[in-house]
C-alpha cells in the first residue's frame, strides 16, 4: 500500500485543514458532510494510507463520489492538486476490489470491446491524408445526433474528414484507478492515430488525447475559426443563450474563449453568462463518467444545482460542448420538467449554418 501511495502521502500531510474547499464543493453543497468535501475526503485518505481505517464500501462511497473536477484545487492554499489525490487513493480501493460495481461492469465492458458499451465494432485505420474526427464513447452509441452534428458542420467548412469512432479514450477506466485499462485503451489509440490531426467534440477526450501527446483540437476551436474566416455562416437565431464550460475542457484545458466567440458569431443571439462560469466552473455532476455510473441520483442532484444557476440567468437554452455534459444535463432537465433547454455546441452550429440539428 505504501509502495503505491508515496507520493499521495505527500499530498495529504500538506492539508491544513483551512475549510476553502467547502465553499466550491457540490457535493457538500449537497451532502453537508465533512465528508463531501476535499478536506474531508483527503482526511479519510489519510487515515486509509496511515491504517486507522479500513477499506470498507463506506469509506470507497466517499472517495468515488468526488467528481474529479478540480474545483477544489483551484482554490487549495497549499497547492495540493486534490483530483491527483483521489485518483491515487481510488487506484488503491480498486486494487483491493473496493471499486463500485457498475464501474467494474463497465471496465469490464471497454476491456472486452473498447468501449463503455460493450458494442464490438469494425474500425478502418484512418488514411495519411485525412483528419480523424474522434466522437468518443457517447456520441458514437448513445448520441449519435452530437456526432452527426458535427460531422456535417465539420465537412460544411470545407474539411476532409474520417470518423474513429467505438473506441474508448479509457478516461472512465483512469478516473476509477483501472490504470491497465486506461494504458491499454490509449496505445490502441495512439497506435492508430500516430501522426494523425485529430478533431473530437468530447470534452474529456480531448483533455486524455492531448495529455498523451496525440494532436488533437476540439470542435469549439474549429468552429471559431471557421466562423471567423467565413468557412462557416451563421444566419442570425433570436434568444438568449448561457454556455456551461465541461471541467476538463476550461479549468484542465484552459479552452474558455472558442466556444464564447463561436456563439457570439451568430447574428442576434444574446449570450448570457452564469456566475460560475469559464475556470470557476460548477461541474454538471458527470464526474468523468464515474458518479454518472455508480451513484446517478448524486449526479441528478449536481446536475440540477447547475441547470437552477442556468435558469437563474433567464436564458432560455443552456449550451455545452461535451456530450457528458448534454447528457447528465438533459437527462435530468427531462426529469424534473425545468424550463430550459439543452443544446449541444455542433447542433447549435449545424442549425445557425446548415438550417438543421
Amino acid at each position: 500500500m505504501i509502495q503505491q501511495t508515496c507520493n499521495l502521502e505527500d499530498a495529504l500531510m500538506n492539508c491544513n485543514r483551512c475549510g476553502l474547499c467547502h465553499g466550491c464543493s457540490p457535493l457538500f453543497e449537497i451532502r453537508k458532510l465533512e465528508s463531501a468535501t476535499a478536506r474531508g475526503k483527503i482526511r479519510l485518505a489519510r487515515s486509509l494510507l496511515q491504517g486507522e481505517l479500513e477499506p470498507s464500501d463506506t469509506l470507497a462511497d466517499r472517495i468515488f463520489e468526488c467528481l474529479l473536477c478540480g474545483r477544489c484545487s483551484s482554490v487549495c492554499p497549499a497547492g495540493i492538486k486534490v483530483e491527483e489525490a483521489i485518483h491515487s487513493t481510488r487506484r488503491f480501493l480498486t486494487s483491493v476490489g473496493k471499486a463500485p460495481r457498475a464501474m467494474k461492469s463497465l471496465v469490464a465492458k471497454i476491456d472486452r470491446s473498447g468501449n463503455i458499451y460493450g458494442r464490438n465494432i469494425e474500425y478502418a485505420k484512418p488514411s495519411e491524408s485525412e483528419l480523424v474526427y474522434f466522437p468518443g464513447c457517447l456520441s458514437s452509441f448513445k448520441l449519435p445526433e452530437l456526432a452527426n452534428a458535427a460531422v456535417r458542420c465539420l465537412t460544411k467548412a470545407g474539411l476532409k474528414i474520417s470518423i474513429l469512432s467505438g473506441i474508448c479514450c479509457g478516461a472512465p477506466a483512469w478516473a476509477a484507478g483501472f490504470t491497465e485499462t486506461y494504458e491499454n485503451s490509449m496505445e490502441k489509440l495512439q497506435s492508430i492515430l500516430e501522426g494523425k490531426d485529430v478533431i473530437t467534440s468530447c470534452a474529456q477526450c480531448y483533455y486524455f488525447l492531448k495529455l498523451n501527446r496525440i494532436q488533437v483540437q476540439h470542435v469549439t476551436q474549429v468552429y471559431a475559426e471557421a466562423l471567423e474566416h467565413e468557412k462557416l455562416r451563421a444566419r442570425s437565431v433570436k434568444g438568449s443563450f448561457t454556455y456551461s464550460d465541461p471541467c476538463y475542457l476550461a479549468r484542465f484545458s484552459n479552452i474558455l474563449d472558442e466556444p464564447r466567440a463561436a456563439i457570439s458569431q451568430i447574428p442576434k443571439l444574446r449570450l448570457i453568462e452564469m456566475r460560475s462560469n469559464r475556470n470557476n466552473t460548477r461541474c454538471c455532476g458527470n464526474g468523468l463518467e464515474v458518479v454518472q455510473t455508480s451513484y446517478p441520483e448524486l449526479a441528478a442532484e449536481i446536475a440540477a444545482s447547475r441547470l437552477k444557476e442556468a435558469i437563474e440567468t433567464e436564458a432560455k437554452t443552456i449550451v455545452t460542448s461535451c456530450p457528458h455534459c448534454y447528457l447528465t444535463l438533459k437527462q435530468t432537465k427531462q426529469e424534473k420538467t425545468l424550463p430550459i433547454a439543452i443544446k449541444d455546441l455542433s447542433q447549435l452550429i449545424a442549425t445557425v449554418c446548415l438550417g438543421r440539428s
